[in-house]
Parts: structure tokens; C-alpha cells; sequence
């Protein structure tokens, strides 16, 4: 199988090939070779790489000015398909290798990436800290124009003695898939509050700094277009919805007035029955509801109503509404505008009287696909049945 790429992984730990971290960074190596990846292991301590110095020269001119081994590795990453951040936990944190070699790395702090490639963190601890240690991992990996697909964490003390291997490597299995996958296909997780929280920050800094030391970070994001959103950043978009206010306040007053009611009825005092529909058949009484449209009401809307009826009667009906009329049809329609997905039951006791449509899907008893706000013009579309 010809190679696709080569994975890039970062390994902090001091004992280079030799430790715990190195024997869950290979677990990953025999999926991505059956995926038609290889792995390429950077060992920190195989490299020199010397302490940030704090001068901030990097914001300004947008690289350190110390020669050493970092600017390759560097490069290595953001060139690779997806990049790993693999250290082990010293003093609840990562090692001192790979603080160094992320402290280098400020010129890329403020200005993220284009690219959304995937990444992976991996943290082994002797039983304290591997989840935080591997969380911040992860969030690091957005310096590298990666995302997370998850993390690889473990316990051990000595070499190869994990706490449940077995479970350790078949998750090194699955992540790798998933890596992989995610190459392949160019997908995308959803983005996060981290997300969200990092471009609010940053953008707020280097807009603030623009200026002065971070007129280079301004230049990125002026380039790439960061500031016009979050969006933007992301590179999701935000659903567009339509958005009734008067669905929601119906909604609580319903419940306010049902409330008032309990309270005004004795608890022993049965509830007057409501008026019983035409039919107890949910196919009949989408069939029945056409001679009960109201045509001012309707005049004015072109909608298909799409039903997905379950349970006692199992069937796909669609209501046609043009013109100040509606017309029942058997079978889903070719582009539904909103989709009703409903036990036969429900339906029938919404249509009774017996059960508020508003609070049964506030409930969950149904739910809607499409337009949902179109399920708010039906109360008085039909109002006769």
C-alpha cells in the first residue's frame, strides 16, 4: 500500500525510546501502517533545544532568533497530515523537555492556523494527573493547525507495566483508526467552548496590541481573515434558523396557566374530558385534517407537512398546503419543509385535546426536523379539528 503521509508525533519524555510513553506511542504504529501511513517519533531529548528567553523578539518578527534544532521540528509538524503531542506526567504536568520546546513556541501562540488536520494527545502517569496533563496536550495542539480526536492516556510506574494493557492498546487501536479516518475524509470535529474561548481572547489581544508587539500577529489575522468572526476561524458555519419569539412565550404560558389550574382543582375532582377527536386511527385523522384547514390562515403559506408516524399505526404521510388549501398524500414528499416524527398515540391525543402539541415536544414526545417554527402556525391552521 503507497504511503499517504507521514504522522508526526513529539515525544517530552527524557527517556526517549526507552519509557512508557514510547510503548503507547507504538501502539499506534501498526494501524497507521495497515492505513498507509508511517510515523515519524521526534524524542526531545535527542535534540537541543534551548530555554525561551521571554524577549518576545518571536511576536514582533514572527520567529526566534535562537538557532538550535525547534525551528525544524516545527516545521515537521505543521507540515504533517496530523500531529501527536505524546509526555509523560512529572510533578502533575508535562516534562521539562516538552515545556521547553512548547515555550519556544510563542510565535505561533497568537496566530493559529489555517488548517484543521487531526491530532492526537498521549499521557502516562504512576496514577496522578494523566488526564489533565493529556487535556492540556491537547489544547496545544491548535499551535500545530490541529484538532483533537481524542486522547491516549495510561498508568504505569515501570516500563510496560500499564494497569490494564490490553484496554490501553485497543484504545491506541481505535484512536488510530480514527485518526486516520479523519484524515482520509478531511473531517471535522465540532468546534468547542475551548474554541470559542481561545478566539475571543486572542482576537481581543492582538486587536488590542496591534500596534505595538503584535503588529505581526496582525498581519496573520488581518490576512487570513480571523477577525470578520468566529466563523471564520473555525471554518463552520452557524445554522441559520428562523426564530419566533411569540413560540416560546406561548409555550410558557401554557405552563403557567396549567399550573394556576392544578392548583384551582380539587385533587380528587376529575379532569373534564376533552373533546374526543374524529378518529382514534392517526392515518384517518391526517386524512380528516384538510376539511378542518383554516383558508385564512393558509392563504398566505406554501408548506409540505411530512409525518413519520410510529407505534400502534406505522406509516409516511405528507399534508400539501397552496393556495388557501391542503391536500393529503400517502408516502414522504420529494422536499418536505418541516418533518413530524411521531408515535401514532401522541399524535392522536395532541389532536384530541388530551395532551398539549407545544409542551409534548417541549417534552420530547415528537420531534421536528426543518422548519420547526412552521409547527407553531398549526394550532391555527387547523383549527377545526
Amino acid at each position: 500500500m503507497p504511503e499517504q503521509g507521514i504522522i508526526v508525533a513529539v515525544n517530552g519524555s527524557p527517556h526517549a525510546a526507552m519509557g512508557n510513553t514510547t510503548l503507547m506511542v507504538e501502539m499506534l504504529r501498526p494501524t497507521f501502517i495497515q492505513e498507509g501511513f508511517s510515523l515519524e517519533v521526534i524524542h526531545l531529548a535527542y535534540h537541543a533545544i534551548e530555554y525561551c528567553k521571554g524577549c518576545g523578539y518571536c511576536i514582533e518578527k514572527g520567529g526566534c532568533w535562537i538557532e538550535d534544532d525547534h525551528r525544524e521540528i516545527v516545521k515537521k509538524l505543521l507540515a504533517a497530515p496530523a500531529v501527536i503531542l505524546a509526555s509523560p506526567v512529572y510533578f502533575l504536568h508535562i516534562t521539562g523537555q516538552m515545556k521547553t520546546f512548547i515555550d519556544r513556541c510563542l510565535a505561533l501562540g497568537h496566530k493559529p492556523q489555517p488548517s484543521w488536520k487531526p491530532g492526537l494527545a498521549i499521557c502516562v502517569s504512576a496514577g496522578l494527573g494523566e488526564t489533565d496533563t493529556a487535556q492540556y496536550l491537547a489544547f496545544l495542539l491548535r499551535t500545530f493547525g490541529a484538532f483533537s480526536i481524542g486522547n491516549l492516556t495510561a498508568m504505569a510506574t515501570q516500563p510496560g507495566q500499564f494497569i490494564g494493557q490490553e484496554s490501553v492498546e485497543a484504545r491506541a487501536r481505535d484512536l488510530a483508526r480514527d485518526l486516520c479516518r479523519a484524515i482520509k475524509e478531511k473531517r471535522r470535529y465540532p468546534a468547542t467552548d475551548m474554541d470559542l474561548r481561545y478566539y475571543q481572547f486572542m482576537s481581543y489581544l492582538v486587536g488590542e496590541q496591534k500596534e505595538t508587539v503584535m503588529k505581526d500577529d496582525h498581519r496573520h489575522w488581518e490576512k487570513l481573515g480571523f477577525y470578520k468572526g468566529f466563523e471564520n476561524y473555525i471554518q463552520q458555519n452557524i445554522t441559520p434558523v428562523t426564530y419566533d419569539p411569540e413560540f416560546r412565550d406561548t409555550w410558557v404560558r401554557e405552563m403557567i396557566a396549567e399550573q394556576k389550574a392544578r392548583k384551582k382543582t380539587d385533587s380528587k375532582e376529575a379532569k373534564k374530558p376533552a373533546e374526543a377527536a374524529p378518529s382514534s386511527n392517526c392515518r384517518e385523522l391526517l386524512r380528516s385534517m384538510p376539511a378542518g384547514l383554516n383558508p385564512n390562515e393558509a392563504k398566505d403559506l406554501k408548506a409540505i407537512y411530512q409525518f413519520e408516524v410510529s407505534g400502534r399505526d406505522n406509516f409516511v404521510a405528507h399534508l400539501r398546503i397552496a393556495d388557501g388549501k391542503c391536500t393529503y398524500h400517502d408516502g414522504p414528499a420529494e422536499r418536505p419543509d418541516v418533518v413530524v416524527k411521531t408515535p401514532a398515540e401522541v399524535w392522536v391525543k395532541i389532536a384530541k385535546g388530551e395532551l398539549s402539541g407545544q409542551r409534548a415536544f417541549m417534552d420530547g414526545q415528537y420531534r421536528v426536523q426543518g422548519n420547526i417554527m412552521l409547527m407553531r402556525r398549526m394550532k391555527n391552521l387547523f383549527t377545526g379539528k
